[in-house]
């Protein structure tokens, strides 16, 4: 199919339900115009599309509006969220961060080498942090120009916060060498991680939060270091956002994590997003009887790299995997929407989900995979 074709096909696959509206009802039981959906962290490719740079978005508040109010128009999106991303926090505490024009941010040089370096992090008060305060005074400005707009947050994993902090070989290092002062690291990010969805909270209001933890998966954890190091302060992360917020909340993991899934029953979670390297079908076998599943077209192969066929084949194989998952199925990237991914194949996305996720209902295989 070429882009004139996918153009006049939209028409023809519409939705009817406002995003919200859709989630009630389809949790609650009923038909739904079509499989819920998002795409994760995709406010950066947009910004691309919409002609402007991450850079811009990132430090002037008018461009990120207009990228938020676009987005939505676009059905892209349904709010935004104003979050740590995956080294946020450690910037915060005292980490030297590059933040490049086009793309995201990266290590220049952590805050502690070792642990002699304990008392040169920086405190991260919410209300009293260089990296940190402005966030919350951006999210505030968000709400007060969309007041009918969820504005959520979110918080890195202990693992993946530890590494934003110390280098992540002195991280797995110290798992053997050292393991009560990486306890201790790890607990402190989780403590400070819990201080920003308080202060949040608090200023913005409770709403839906989320995790990401791309440290913990088994490319780089072994089955020891996930039980010992991560999994306690999971827990605690999870309960801890679900008893601030009200909402347990939703839960990514990139690579492969297959070898964790049955502890991650133990977690206060709502959902877990999982990676386009592990079986979607295999994950609802696994987790679907207890969380909402969420994924996972292939965010670099098919999204960015792929032709708008190819993401109308990978949404309908995804729905095919994943709808009959009885806690519910969420259609999603498999991770973050790349910087550079075609505009065309964002609406080759939500043709292929209107279309074929088209009379959904939670458990079952939609009416427009049926027809």
């Amino acid at each position: 199919m070429d882009y004139n074709e996918l153009k006049a096909k939209m028409h023809e696959a519409k939705s009817e339900l406002k995003p919200f509206e859709r989630l009630q009802k389809y949790f609650a039981g009923e038909e739904v115009d079509h499989i819920p959906y998002n795409l994760l962290a995709v406010n950066e490719a947009l910004c691309e599309i919409y002609g402007y740079t991450t850079s811009q978005m990132d430090n002037d508040f008018e461009i990120l509006a207009e990228v938020v109010e676009r987005g939505i128009q676009d059905s892209y999106t349904d709010g935004v969220g104003i979050g740590l991303g995956l080294r946020t926090l450690g910037a915060a505490m005292g980490t030297t961060l590059h933040y490049p024009d086009h793309g995201i941010d990266n290590v220049v040089k952590h805050i502690l080498q070792d642990y002699d370096d304990w008392d040169k992090m920086i405190d991260p008060d919410p209300y009293n942090n260089k990296i940190l305060t402005p966030m919350l005074e951006k999210a505030a400005k968000l709400k007060e120009r969309f007041p009918g707009l969820m504005i959520t947050t979110s918080v890195t994993g202990p693992i993946s916060t530890a590494i934003a902090i110390l280098p992540v070989e002195k991280v797995l290092r110290d798992s053997r060498k050292n393991p009560e002062k990486l306890k201790e690291l790890i607990a402190l990010g989780v403590d400070n991680s819990l201080r920003w969805v308080e202060a949040f909270t608090k200023e913005i209001g409770p709403a839906p939060a989320s995790i990401a933890d791309p440290v913990t998966c088994t490319d780089i954890l072994s089955d020891k270091q996930f039980e010992v190091f991560s999994l306690p302060e999971l827990k605690r992360l999870a309960l801890g956002m679900k008893e601030i917020t009200g909402f347990k909340p939703a839960l990514h993991i990139c690579g492969h994590t297959k070898g964790f899934w049955s502890y991650f029953k133990e977690l206060e979670i709502s959902s877990f997003s999982v990676d386009n390297c592990e079986d979607l079908a295999e994950t609802r076998e696994a987790l679907g009887d207890t969380i909402t599943i969420v994924g996972n077209v292939p965010p670099v192969d098919v999204l960015r790299n792929g032709s708008i066929d190819d993401v109308i084949n990978s949404v309908k194989d995804c729905i095919r995997k994943g709808a009959t998952s009885s806690k519910g199925y969420i259609l999603s990237s498999g991770c973050q929407v790349p910087i550079g991914t075609p505009k065309e194949n964002l609406e080759a996305y939500l043709y292929a989900l209107r279309k074929y996720g088209q009379g959904a209902k939670i458990g079952a295989l939609p009416k427009g995979l049926k027809d």
